[in-house]
């Protein structure tokens, strides 16, 4: 059996109530834990008591930001033993994922689910670094499960949209093995070194593939077993120059930790970036 958790700022903690109790009752999970970012206050706490059912185990910090979340959770995993699933706060998983996780927990060391919605909307986006690998047998019939490449290291990679370092659809995402204390702490400085203001533009699938690639995964199994109920709390896409300088910091600091020549590579697509983004800034006549 699995342990469950998710992770949720502070201001969408009814989506555990809404969503995870969802997931936990289908899943049936060993534990289920709630991670709970921007906690800083006693009130907070309290009001959160309230909220989150008896049965959840609640961790809370201050941590302002998807991916040092994940670093936290990632250490803290290493305490629980067995496997470990995590699901977005937004989602729900269909009831044959736990036929689903018996079949993919022998794939390898992760693998992640992507939402229903995401697939019908543009199957594209991931199938573009996707390989099918194999179908699965399930109660409903038969599902293909597909490898995304979590490098990019194709010329192409450099100028579309989108890192190079992806884990694919993270809706859900399962290990089997965790990445190891060190490698956590290494990535953790180099995150610490990021700007804290543009730390919450560089995605969790970034940090997440990145860890995969530091782990020897080259990649990932992933199938469709989810729904998704987009929040909505934010106000769309992100400006890309923060986007470009977010990641061009963190592949910098990166390349510091480990010298590999895979984030020489990540630096320079952002550096591009920036120089596109800033072009087309000064073209629309704001310095004019």
């Amino acid at each position: 059996m699995v342990t469950l958790v998710t992770y949720l700022p502070f201001y969408r903690i009814h989506e555990i109530n809404e969503y995870f109790m969802r997931n936990v009752e289908i899943l049936k999970p060993r534990d289920a834990i709630v991670y709970i970012d921007n906690v800083y206050r006693e009130k907070q706490k309290e009001i959160i008591s309230k909220v989150v059912p008896n049965e959840i185990e609640v961790r809370v910090g201050n941590w302002r930001n998807r991916n040092n979340t994940w670093l936290s959770m990632l250490r803290d995993f290493q305490n629980l033993g067995g496997e470990v699933m995590v699901v977005d706060s937004d989602n729900v998983v269909e009831p044959l994922l736990v036929d689903v996780h018996k079949l993919l927990n022998v794939q390898g060391p992760i693998y992640t689910i992507l939402d229903e919605e995401a697939w019908r909307r543009n199957p594209r986006h991931f199938l573009i670094r996707s390989r099918k690998i194999n179908d699965i047998k399930l109660p409903d019939g038969v599902r293909p499960v597909y490898a995304y490449k979590v490098y990019d290291d194709s010329i192409s990679g450099m100028f579309r949209g989108g890192s190079v370092f992806f884990i694919g659809p993270k809706q859900v995402v399962t290990f089997m093995r965790l990445p190891d204390i060190e490698l956590i702490a290494r990535v953790e400085r180099a995150l610490n070194r990021v700007d804290p203001w543009l730390r919450n533009f560089i995605s969790d699938e970034t940090l997440l593939g990145i860890l995969a690639f530091l782990m020897g995964i080259r990649e990932i199994p992933w199938t469709i077993a989810s729904h998704h109920y987009h929040h909505g709390s934010t106000l769309g896409k992100a400006t890309e120059l923060l986007v470009a300088a977010a990641h061009y910091q963190f592949a910098k600091e990166l390349y510091k930790e480990f010298h590999r020549r895979e984030f020489i590579r990540y630096r320079v697509k952002y550096f591009l970036s920036t120089i596109k983004n800033l072009s087309n800034i000064m073209s629309a006549g704001d310095f004019k």
